[in-house]
């Protein structure tokens, strides 16, 4: 249940539209006028982009006083002149090297840069929507999403990806050509930013080689139903590796608007949660703001919180841990994002892997697989409930997978039909507690996803059953495992309850 290397893009490219811009303040009295909050973006001059402070007595110091920290969206209609593309070129190299000093990254090469203009960038997000391996899966998943009620039944998941992949670009680093790719309509001084943010992938790719990253991901979308295993592991892998990626990114672009006034991220490291709020409040595109809330927190993920979770890695470790360190030994679970304290401590969570599912070949094909991890839960439980529910439960998730299978021969009534599509949810949990309160939470929010819903009385009191217009569905609490099966047939089903609980149980 993962949306990623297509919508990554397009939420890169309207986050980094925007500019962080501080609130009116006063100057206090100890403090000069002239110098800046942390929340202060840079001005460059017309002949170079910010570097870092050799001298802290160079320039007034920031006390870093949590201000507002506002995103406004580019100004757009500005037309790059020859002079303002040649200025742009030579900051490359500039921020190269204060994005390579931020981070420890070495430059092992130059950074070969281009300016694009819209219809380029538009044909460049048509050819990558259709050459990406996640399409496939995209378009296959959408009923599985459905299904879970993550996605409403109406909703086109294809026409709102064109939408939101042309609605804004703010310039990107394509890893394919390993080029910079500035825009010819956007003014110098609001694609500098970008740039600190575009340029510590460049970074990255030169040491740890990101096509060969998504080259392995591609793979493993395009064969994994032949590989559930690997598949399910690659799910929260590839998440985890996104939440680095652009949250390290993240923390250069921070620091390269604080760095005029001598601040950083590492020295004011509440800066973060300015950022995150000003994230929440004011993301000014409608396309992405009328979205599920899936698609809005799959989205946001890496950027808002592998931001947190770099920041809390630099705080801990210093620069070390949180760029090189991290890079060199990923975490393998979004709850390790979601709650740095585990990454730091060595706390790992193994993938819980679907067990043989071999018996379903002969009435059903493979439909869609992966991992449920404690992002995917968190979204169900405040989707399903609310968030008070989430916080105390989702910190509880020990594992999960799924499991999707087509019902061969059955023709859906309409695209937005699943009654041919079974599902097999198994988790695991910290406590027999938390399992029987999210089984309660999933049983309970059953009347939101199917219409026609009725409780049915079967012969296991341990396990509830209801029959919806998808057919019929089972849910089984046992110890701290739960096992949700929806319109197999109820053989199939007692036989997926039973393999899904010895799994979840080993």
């Amino acid at each position: 249940m993962k949306i990623r290397h297509l919508l990554l893009f397009a939420f890169c490219s309207y986050l980094l539209a925007a500019q962080t811009s501080p609130a009116p303040s006063q100057a206090s009295p100890n403090q000069p006028a002239s110098a800046a909050t942390p929340a202060q973006p840079p001005q460059p001059s017309q002949s170079s982009a910010p570097a870092p402070q050799a001298s802290p007595s160079a320039q007034p110091q920031a006390t870093p006083n949590p201000n507002r920290l506002e995103l406004e969206p580019v100004e757009k209609d500005h037309q790059i002149t020859p002079a303002e593309a040649k200025e742009l070129f030579r900051s490359v190299d500039e921020i190269l090297r204060f994005a390579s000093k931020d981070t420890g990254l070495p430059i092992k090469k130059k950074v070969k840069r281009t300016i694009v203009s819209r219809p380029q960038v538009e044909k460049y997000v048509g050819d990558k929507f259709k050459d990406d391996a996640d399409r496939i899966r995209f378009e296959r998943s959408e009923l599985v999403e459905k299904k879970f009620g993550l996605l409403p039944r109406t909703f086109d998941l294809h026409s709102f990806l064109i939408k939101l992949l042309t609605e804004q670009v703010a310039g990107y680093y394509d890893e394919k050509t390993r080029t910079m790719n500035l825009l010819d309509w956007n003014e110098p001084e609001m694609q500098r930013p970008v740039m600190a943010h575009e340029l510590t992938h460049a970074l990255q790719d030169q040491s740890f080689n990101l096509e060969k990253m998504s080259k392995h991901d591609e793979e493993v979308e395009k064969h994994g139903l032949d590989d559930l295993d690997e598949l399910v592991r690659n799910d929260e892998d590839s998440t985890c590796r996104s939440a680095v990626l652009e949250g390290q990114a993240m923390i250069v672009l921070l620091d390269y608007v604080l760095a005029p006034q001598g601040g950083s991220v590492e020295k004011a490291p509440q800066v973060v949660d300015l950022m995150q709020a000003s994230m929440d409040k004011s993301r000014g595109s409608p396309v992405f703001d009328s979205a599920p809330l899936l698609l809005q927190e799959e989205l946001a993920f890496p950027y808002r919180q592998g931001m947190q979770f770099i920041r809390d890695l630099l705080v801990t470790g210093g620069k070390q841990l949180a760029y090189t360190g991290v890079l060199g030994r990923m975490p393998e679970t979004t709850r390790e994002i979601m709650e740095p304290k585990e990454y730091l401590a060595g706390h790992r969570v193994p993938p819980l892997l679907l067990p043989d599912l071999s018996f379903l070949k002969k009435d059903y094909e493979p439909y869609d697989a992966g991992a449920v991890g404690q992002l995917d839960v968190s979204l169900l439980l405040r989707i399903y409930a609310d968030e008070t529910l989430d916080k105390r439960l989702s910190p509880q998730w020990r594992g999960g997978s799924y499991y999707a299978a087509g019902r061969k021969g059955a023709k859906p009534p309409d695209r937005n039909s699943s009654a041919h599509i079974g599902l097999f949810y198994v988790s695991k949990w910290a406590t027999e507690a938390a399992a029987q309160e999210f089984a309660k939470a999933y049983a309970d929010a059953l009347p939101k996803r199917y219409e026609s819903l009725r409780h049915v009385h079967g012969d296991a009191p341990e396990r509830l059953q209801f029959m919806s217009s998808d057919g019929p569905i089972f849910i089984q609490q046992t110890g701290n495992a739960v096992v949700a099966v929806e319109s197999f047939d109820e053989a199939d089903a007692r036989k997926l309850i039973e393999v899904g609980l010895k799994q979840a149980q080993k």
